[in-house]
């Protein structure tokens, strides 16, 4: 059936998704699902909307659904969640992109994608582009979903969407039509979510944005050579730093040592450091997340 808005109401909204998601999870596996769409398509709502509709089918499971816009917090949302729970990934490609294929935080994802399937847990990740997303993470793809329009006055989404089937000796992804009562279908339509989780969302969403502004503000103004603009932690607000990694976070975040002068300046072995550094950093990082802290901008003296 043609969808068209003489017809939403007849439509069932995201059926063949739902059930898929539901299929892989009684056969123990977990599913991961990419959504692509332009700005203005409702990629976003549809995150949302289809772990609702999810979530609304296993009523005695008590799933949840976590939307995630950092490799910590994807981290501690798979840690604390239970098998079925699902996890909203927003702008993959912001956090993940193609051109830093092999960073720390890519193969890390990957590891992830990997090892997921433990828990059965359903990833939905959304980008504006297919291509800008590092390769073996759409591997692990399971389903490909692009928001197309959206029609505000009927609050619908109207979407395609495909099977995905990565061949392991080439790599190459192939999409696949889904069935409904035996006849194929790539089109379907999601509503909008829930009033409260979507203002839960928008206000994560602009808070992740208010982040992202800062940070490329401030390596923009390194650039430019203008300013040395840094970013300043409050860290007096965060009792999880032990004293040691509180002290190495300092001179090296806000006193700008390396390593390994600070491991001279302590008398501590170089690895070390590295270590304490990065239990701060991931301390921090948590703190800020949780609203423990918060980040204040510092102009300090023009660059030579």
């Amino acid at each position: 059936m043609e969808i068209t808005e003489r017809n939403f109401d007849n439509v069932p909204e995201a059926d063949v998704v739902v059930r898929y998601i539901n299929a892989r999870f009684r056969k123990g596996l977990n599913t991961n699902i990419f959504i692509i769409g332009l700005s203005g398509t409702g990629k976003s709502s549809a995150t949302i909307r289809i772990p609702e509709l999810v979530i609304a089918t296993r009523p005695k499971e008590n799933l949840k659904l976590t939307i995630v816009d950092s490799l910590l917090s994807l981290l501690k949302a798979i840690k604390e969640s239970k098998e079925g729970d699902l996890i909203g990934i927003e702008e993959i490609s912001v956090l993940f992109p193609s051109r830093r294929a092999m960073s720390k935080d890519n193969v890390a994802v990957g590891k992830i994608f990997d090892t997921i399937r433990k828990k059965k847990l359903c990833l939905i990740s959304n980008a504006p582009l297919w291509t800008s997303v590092d390769s073996h993470i759409k591997a692990m793809m399971n389903m490909l979903i692009e928001t197309m329009k959206v029609y505000i006055s009927y609050g619908v989404v109207v979407s395609k969407f495909y099977r995905l089937q990565t061949s392991p000796s080439s790599g190459k992804i192939y999409r696949h039509n889904m069935i409904r009562k035996g006849k194929e279908v790539n089109r379907m339509i999601t509503r909008m979510p829930n009033s409260k989780t979507w203002a839960e969302y928008e206000a994560d969403k602009d808070k992740f944005m208010d982040n992202l502004y800062e940070k490329l503000n401030n390596e923009a103004l390194k650039k430019e050579g203008k300013v040395k603009f840094q970013i300043m932690p409050l860290v007096q607000k965060t009792p999880s730093l032990t004293e040691r990694q509180f002290e190495v976070y300092t001179l090296s975040e806000l006193k700008g040592l390396k390593n390994i002068q600070i491991a001279n300046k302590l008398n501590l072995n170089p690895a070390t450091i590295t270590r304490l550094l990065q239990k701060a950093k991931e301390k921090m990082q948590i703190a800020k997340e949780n609203g423990e802290i918060v980040s204040i901008p510092r102009l300090e003296a023009p660059l030579n």
